[in-house]
């Protein structure tokens, strides 16, 4: 064939694997939901499988030669599919044989202490919480149908464990849903790390030399944490080399998330990738011959696993960047997408609860990315990128870049899946930070592989590791900060496939004016060679990438700019009261429209992203007083994302069931919050004149509250004109106590307590006289809440229900007599 035959077509058999990983995937996905189906798949694989292979034996050799080929074709499809369906049915059903232990089953149902043996899978971490920080680690536990795995909870931070530890542990265990990659949840009472002679293992945890290794890895992790904590800068130099955050501040790890870096400071494909392509370069240089190097890969790669650890994480960074290095970058295009099926698969058939996880779907996404976009990404930015003495830009320095960027466009969709909005600057933070990391990861691994040996050099690698660790930071600080730094876009499905169209459109329209497809009718445009003359592009090709692009641009303009403009303008300037949309939580907007800068917050509900959202929607850029009803984590939760703007707050006082130190109070304190404890009696303005005044009903100073939702602060607040009585979280017995106070009860707006719990006393609605009431609960929460008793009430007493579960936000505006609501969506 002549070089204007060269087809730019795709090597023939990249969808062999890819294709029956995709099915096997989404089956996997259906059947861990559903126990008990892992066996119906896997019979009915193997007798449509064992029908095809029939049908193969005894095909009609006489048909025509197309149809025959066509025919061969889909036996082999169906027959791989088949292959794997059967195989991972039969996983799922062995797995799930062992979840469904009769044992833990009936522990779990009558919530008894039990004593446990458990080996941990991975190491410990901690997790943030309105109440201080909490351990936690994925372990498996020894069961009379086998290894079972769990999620061990402890009341403290652990660091010292590593995976293979052997523990005894007491606690209760708590059934977790069915697709959940754990089969249980168990608080932690009590553990050992030495478990009694009856505690053993579990089957097939590898024993000594599992344990040795995890505890020597931990060994190095602990060290390569110290000598960071020592070097300023240094912070993000664990998290690069091994995934270990837990030197990152808050603030700095809101900056890396809002810039979209978070995935530097996790343990990635593309990441390990890099060391591992830098290894094999090294080895070429110093003389290894082919056969070598794939072994020096593999040697790296398995030290990885070994020290970040082996849990599910990691095993997925760790085969996807085998398959991004087998491929070369998505340049060997016969072999990328059947290794990535191949990689999908093993993952699949080691664990299939994978299928729901968040990580595997956009591991699959960013490596198909990079197999399917970095080629021609790559080439594009060697072009345009200059190096002064240089023809073009070296692949060392334009690879990271084009590796982010494909990362980027493919996970978009799938992110919108996890939080709303596009990150504008994350595209530009990853090109910023996307040299820098590699060096931070390499230079970090260097050193903690040397500090026990050498300490010296191993601390001078962790310093030299600091400088790409700063650019990293300076780059999230500054991309941060940038003005519209994240873009409107729509959460869930309807986000996802929207921000696709728009990906597709642009790639397709790109595609069209390459060449590389043809339109309906058209033959591929040949691959020109160096000295080739371009071919220009048919009326036909200008029109259609035309049309493309409009599309494209069309999509992403109308949802970032022009659908914020129609929100804003349909948002009430004039709002008095806001239930802002929060899920299952309280968060309450409270101002005198005369004095919009005099707004107070009372809770927070326990999403920062969906609280941010509702104050930036209502102009809300300061609180002059933040009321936490009571410490309740769906009503302080996101506090840590109002605390730096607040002026002064009023917390509930203490309870019989709390103890003397209170995690709001450490929060404020920490963010220099002047505090005071609500009790009945007191009162106070905001704004001067008119403005905003509020008095506390509830609960009385000289009685200790029974529990937190006793400890309730009640709150009856001037708005300009318009009253409103909050009842926070009080239930049926602190309404029987204001109804006997004599307080004055009467409101215009009504806070439903509880999230419309049927712990009420609806005489408290009549007393009220209000003519909304606010419901603030989350869409289909398992509480039941608002309960259709408490609707029932509200209607009996004339009082109109605006719940957040239907309406979204809800905003009270207008004056007394001429009241208007207004609501996010219909209800």
């Amino acid at each position: 064939m002549g070089l204007d035959g060269r087809a730019a077509r795709s090597p023939p058999g990249q969808w062999r694997l890819f294709g029956p990983a995709l099915l096997g995937w989404a089956v996997a996905a259906a059947a861990v939901v559903l126990p008990g189906t892992g066996r119906w798949i896997a019979l009915g694989a193997g007798v449509t499988g064992a029908g095809l292979l029939l049908a193969a034996l005894h095909r009609d050799a006489g048909r025509a030669r197309p149809v025959a080929r066509v025919g061969r074709r889909l036996l082999r499809y169906g027959a791989v599919g088949c292959a794997v369906l059967l195989v991972l049915g039969a996983r799922i059903e062995a797995k799930e044989a062992a979840r469904s232990d009769p044992g833990l089953a009936l522990a779990a149902e009558q919530r008894t202490v039990v004593a446990l043996r458990a080996v941990l899978t991975g190491y410990p971490e901690a997790t943030r919480t309105a109440f201080g920080s909490r351990g936690w680690a994925r372990a498996e536990v020894e069961a009379a149908s086998g290894a079972v795995p769990v999620l061990l909870w402890f009341d403290d931070e652990i660091e010292r464990w590593g995976p293979g530890t052997r523990l005894g542990i007491r606690g209760h265990l708590e059934r977790l849903d069915p697709g959940s990659a754990a089969a249980y949840g168990v608080a932690v009472r009590a553990f050992s790390e030495a478990p009694a002679p009856e505690i053993g293992l579990p089957a097939g945890s590898g024993g000594g030399l599992r344990e040795a290794a995890g505890t020597a890895a931990a060994e190095l992790r602990q060290r390569l944490r110290t000598a960071a904590e020592r070097v300023p800068g240094a912070e993000l130099v664990p998290g690069f080399a091994v995934g270990d955050t837990s030197l990152v501040p808050e603030e700095l790890e809101e900056q890396m998330l809002a810039s979209s870096l978070t995935h530097l400071t996790a343990v990635s494909g593309s990441n390990i990738s890099l060391i591992c392509g830098a290894a094999i370069w090294c080895a070429s240089r110093l003389g290894a011959g082919f056969r070598l190097r794939p072994a020096i890969a593999a040697a790296v790669l398995a030290g990885f696993v070994v020290v970040v650890g082996p849990d599910a994480s990691v095993q997925r960074a760790a085969v996807m960047a085998a398959v991004i290095l087998v491929s070369g970058f998505g340049g060997k295009r016969a072999v990328s997408l059947p290794s990535l099926g191949i990689a999908m698969l093993v993952l699949l058939v080691a664990d299939p609860w994978q299928a729901l996880q968040p990580g595997f779907a956009l591991s699959v996404a960013a490596t198909a990315g990079i197999l399917l976009l970095v080629p021609s990404i790559d080439r594009g930015l060697r072009r345009l990128v200059r190096v002064p003495g240089l023809p073009r830009a070296p692949r060392a320095l334009t690879l990271p870049i084009s590796i982010a960027i494909a990362a980027q466009l493919a996970c978009g969709p799938l992110l919108l899946l996890l939080q709303p909005g596009l990150p504008a600057s994350g595209i530009l933070a990853n090109v910023l930070a996307a040299p820098a990391a590699p060096f931070g990861t390499g230079i970090g691994l260097l050193g903690m592989l040397l500090l026990p040996f050498a300490a010296m050099a191993g601390e001078w690698a962790v310093g030299l590791a600091s400088i790409p660790a700063r650019w990293v930071a300076a780059t999230a600080e500054v991309t941060a900060a940038l003005p519209l730094a994240r873009w409107h876009w729509p959460e869930g499905w309807a986000g996802a496939l929207l921000l696709a169209a728009c990906e597709g459109a642009a790639l397709l329209g790109w595609a069209v004016a390459t060449g590389r497809i043809a339109l309906p009718g058209g033959t591929p445009r040949p691959r020109r060679a160096p000295w080739e003359r371009a071919i220009g592009r048919s009326r036909a090709q200008r029109a259609a990438v035309a049309l493309l692009a409009c599309a494209s641009a069309g999509i992403f303009v109308s949802v970032t700019a022009a659908a914020p403009l129609v929100e804003r303008i349909g948002t009430p300037a004039d709002w008095s009261v806001v239930a802002c949309d929060v899920g299952q939580g309280d968060a309450l907007l409270l101002r005198d429209p005369d004095r919009p800068d005099a707004v107070m917050l009372v809770d927070t509900g326990d999403d920062p992203e969906l609280l941010g959202a509702c104050l930036d929607r209502f102009g809300v850029r300061s609180i002059a007083l933040l009321v936490l009803t009571h410490d309740d984590r769906d009503h302080v939760g996101a506090l840590s994302a109002v605390a730096e703007r607040v002026e002064a707050a009023l917390i509930a006082p203490p309870h019989a069931q709390g103890g003397a130190d209170r995690a709001v109070v450490r929060q404020l304190e920490a963010a220099a919050v002047r505090t005071t404890v609500g009790t009945a009696g007191m009162s106070g303005g905001l704004g001067g004149g008119r403005g905003l005044g509020w008095e506390v009903l509830a609960p009385r100073p000289d009685v200790v509250p029974s529990d937190s939702n006793a400890a309730s602060v009640v709150l009856r607040v001037r708005a300009g004109d318009l009253t409103a009585l909050l009842l926070a979280d009080t239930g049926r017995e602190e309404h029987v106590s204001l109804l006997a106070s004599g307080l004055d009860l009467s409101a215009h707006v009504v806070k439903i307590a509880h999230h419309g719990s049927r712990d009420q006393d609806p005489r408290i609605l009549a007393a009220s006289g209000a003519e909304y009431g606010l419901i603030s609960a989350g869409e289909d929460n398992g509480y039941g809440h608002p309960h259709p008793d408490v609707l029932s009430d509200l209607a009996a007493s004339g009082i109109a229900a605006l719940r957040t579960d239907r309406h979204g936000s809800v905003a009270i505006a207008g004056e007394p007599g001429r009241l208007r609501a207004w609501a996010a969506r219909a209800g």
